[in-house]
């Protein structure tokens, strides 16, 4: 008896370790409200289409390297405040959240306010 116990403990602490691992939707909304719609005020299906990414690979593309090629693209479209601003999520380590808000977006989860 006490074995199970000890065998459920630890499949729920094992479940919650992983799911604060793992990217928010809604931390990233939140950080994109903050450093970029209210900076560069753009809301983000306009960013994606700006963008101009297809597909969920061609966004994912743009995360790699701590999101160098994110701040270079938005730089070369004008967007540096945008721009500024995923440089400032970097820096807080939550560009993995933002990722996954971005390519909620592209899947049709768009939140109230942001269409």
């Amino acid at each position: 008896m006490k074995l199970s116990k000890v065998l459920v403990a630890g499949a729920i602490a094992s479940g919650l370790l992983v799911s604060t691992a793992m990217a928010d939707y809604n931390v990233g909304f939140k950080y994109y409200n903050k450093y970029i719609k209210r900076k560069a005020h753009l809301k983000s299906p306009q960013l994606i289409a700006k963008l101009g990414v297809k597909t969920v690979d061609e966004l994912k593309a743009l995360f790699k390297d701590n999101g160098k090629p994110l701040i270079k693209k938005l730089k070369d479209l004008g967007l540096d405040k945008a721009a500024k601003g995923v440089e400032k999520i970097a820096k807080k380590g939550k560009l993995k959240d933002l990722e996954d808000f971005l390519i909620g977006i592209m899947e049709g989860k768009i939140p109230a306010g942001c269409s």
